[in-house]
């Protein structure tokens, strides 16, 4: 798991973390955020994408939805996110891929707003799986209590993200990911 305030480079990370996986023949089952922004280049909110299917639904919008959950200026919309982003990270239909990472980007107060989806990260890290993706830092000395307790797991490692030190923090991961779970030595 990745961790940094907005704009370090999580999604970035968790992308190039699926990319090298599906390279090297792993299955890759779950979801990613991706900003969705307006003709002038305003962000008007978020999406969620499926892997490696890339359906996509709407997270939030500052606008136009209707929702009684809110995070900062955006409105969550619960049902779509639980629609696309908990079916996606169900198992694999067939026993084909043995290798399965599942990808869960962002573990955020948005997201969080799903007190389903909240069971399904406990369930999946209580079982071991192979996760990669991003868990909420602490913002503005507001921490995340649910995010806390994912990134305080023995079986969890989590790597902090700067705009600073994301490109060598990314190696790193992808250098861990290449010896750990692909069996690959330079």
């Amino acid at each position: 798991m990745v961790t940094g305030q907005p704009g370090s480079g999580k999604t970035t990370a968790v992308k190039r973390m699926i990319d090298l996986l599906q390279q090297n023949g792993v299955y890759c089952k779950g979801f990613f955020t991706e900003e969705v922004v307006d003709k002038s280049g305003s962000r008007v909110g978020f999406d969620i994408v499926t892997v490696p299917e890339r359906k996509r639904a709407i997270l939030s919008r500052k606008e136009g939805i209707r929702s009684k959950y809110k995070t900062g200026q955006y409105y969550v919309d619960v049902p779509s996110f639980e629609a696309l982003a908990l079916p996606s990270l169900s198992a694999p239909e067939t026993t084909i891929h043995e290798r399965v990472v599942y990808v869960l980007d962002e573990i955020g107060r948005m997201e969080l707003h799903s007190v389903l989806f909240q069971e399904l990260v406990k369930r999946m890290t209580n079982q071991n799986l192979r996760l990669v993706g991003a868990v909420t830092a602490p913002r503005y000395g507001h921490r995340v209590p649910f995010c806390d307790e994912i990134s305080s797991l023995d079986n969890v490692k989590v790597y902090n993200l700067t705009k600073k030190t994301r490109d060598e923090v990314v190696e790193n991961i992808l250098k861990s990911i290449e010896s750990h779970w692909l069996g690959l030595t330079n």
